[in-house]
């Protein structure tokens, strides 16, 4: 344990007013005590945390904060202590100034029963991390209401686990911890820890976190980070909203499912329908619904036309039965007969999984009639894995790959190079009897036939995979088509 003196200009204040600060009326000194909090990045000496005390500020690293750095992680749930030694209660979040370059923390917020309490920056007298204890210079009396200002962040409610763009390589980086130094006597972000270890860290996984590799990248500078969905909900939406619309559909998807349900209708309401329906598809289900209910019928029903059928017959199974009939009445009437077809089929079968979208021509067309047709549809990419080929009653007679009708002559007829050998699927076959023929096989994509084979759509890999892998490997994986 050090004290450090620090020398205040002689104050005027009542003795009662200096108490609460933690002074003396002769002399107006603060005792900052400090204990020493365990290193964060393996240093070998394990600094001390000093309040007003001054670190060598070095903002230009690239990789690893100071070694006397603080995570945000430490101070979660200590037990406040005020200046009596009486317990507070407990510290739930840290609230900082936004700034772009090093935010200043300026409170502590503190639960107390079913209150919440704000402590200054100038009310700490000690973090004392080993201990798990925040000291007070002052009485709990002296404590306000928690409450936020105008420009100001909770980090632990705003921050924390929350995904923002590293500037550096303008990469989604999800945010395990946020790193606080002391800079010229304040107490600042540094910068953001999206480090493996810094998540073990945080589950009490100490001898785990410090065997874990570090990467370079792993500790983002807070100049480098663009937290966007805070800039959407608290900020300045203008701006913000400018930077996301420049993204893509499944980061967009992302930023948007960390705002409040304002915020997310805000987005989608001023994107591009095109762009907001992609976003849409990457979004997941219970979200998907939330959002198309939020906006009102006109835009919703234009979006709705802009989806997968798949995705849109889906979202309107789950809608309430007034508003997907009001959305199906706004469709063209080509669109509102594939969809009530589509919502006839049980999710979890192939007829639940399969879209309308795919391409198929005639047995005798030729391979450049073909490839002609395709350039005027300019059908969307999961709808060109395979060309389906119908005989002259319309069942299904074979299918080429892209690959095979690029490289045929073009006078050659698609009937002579496809393969009439087919794995098929009937509409009520199950999800996971559809994923494993697909693995199985290697396919993209299945057709789905009914009694007499004629083509009643397809299912793709991604909606076969997406339907089958367990919650929380989707959000690990890419959307592999479109």
């Amino acid at each position: 344990m050090v004290n450090v003196a620090v020398m205040d200009v002689p104050s005027t204040r009542s003795a009662a007013e200096l108490a609460c600060a933690g002074t003396t009326p002769a002399t107006g000194e603060k005792n900052l005590a400090s204990s020493i909090p365990p290193a964060l990045f393996d240093s070998v000496a394990r600094p001390r945390y000093v309040r007003g005390a001054r670190m060598r500020k070095d903002v230009s690293r690239p990789v690893e904060p100071e070694s006397g750095s603080l995570a945000l992680s430490e101070l979660e749930s200590l037990k406040v202590v005020d200046s009596a030694g009486e317990e507070v209660g407990e510290l739930i979040d840290v609230v900082a100034e936004f700034s772009s370059e090093a935010p200043v923390i300026r409170a502590f917020f503190i639960a107390r029963g079913d209150e919440q309490l704000a402590a200054s920056w100038g009310q700490v007298a000690e973090i004392d991390v080993d201990g798990q204890r925040l000291l007070l210079n002052c009485p709990a009396c002296a404590l306000g209401a928690a409450s936020l200002r105008a420009g100001e962040i909770a980090l632990v409610d705003a921050v924390l686990d929350k995904q923002v763009v590293d500037m550096r390589d303008r990469s989604f980086v999800r945010v395990q911890d946020v790193i606080l130094e002391a800079r010229d006597g304040d107490l600042v972000v540094a910068g953001v820890d999206a480090s493996r270890a810094a998540l073990a860290r945080r589950f009490g996984l100490g001898f785990l976190a410090r065997r874990l590799p570090r990467r370079n990248g792993d500790f983002v500078p807070w100049h480098d980070v663009n937290a966007i969905s805070l800039r959407l909900s608290r900020l300045n939406f203008v701006e913000a909203f400018a930077e996301l619309a420049k993204l893509h559909p499944a980061d967009i998807a992302d930023v948007v499912g960390q705002v409040g349900p304002r915020e997310r209708a805000a987005v989608l309401g001023a994107l591009d329908a095109s762009l907001a329906a992609d976003t849409l598809q990457e979004m997941d289900e219970d979200a998907r619904v939330a959002a198309l209910a939020e906006m009102p019928v006109a835009r919703a029903a234009k979006i709705l036309e802009k989806l997968d059928a798949d995705v849109a017959a889906d979202l309107l199974a789950d809608l309430p039965d007034d508003l997907a009939e009001e959305l199906l009445a706004l469709q063209s009437d080509e669109r509102e007969r594939d969809l009530r077809g589509l919502t006839r089929h049980a999710e979890d079968t192939a007829g639940g999984l399969m879209t309308l979208e795919f391409v198929a021509v005639e047995a005798g067309t030729t391979a450049g009639d073909a490839i002609g047709r395709l350039r005027r549809e300019r059908p969307d990419q999961h709808a060109m894995s395979y060309v389906y080929v119908l005989d002259g009653e319309g069942r299904l007679a074979g299918a080429l790959s892209l690959r095979e009708l690029v490289l045929a002559d073009p006078e050659q007829r698609v009937d002579e190079i496809m393969e009439d050998d087919l794995v098929t699927v009937s509409a009520d076959t199950d999800e996971e009897e559809v994923g494993r023929l697909m693995t199985k096989y290697n396919l993209l994509a299945v057709p789905v036939v009914d009694d007499e084979q004629r083509l009643l759509g397809i299912v793709t890999l991604d909606d076969a995979l997406d339907a089958i892998l367990p919650e929380d490997w989707k959000h690990r994986l890419p959307r592999l088509f479109g």
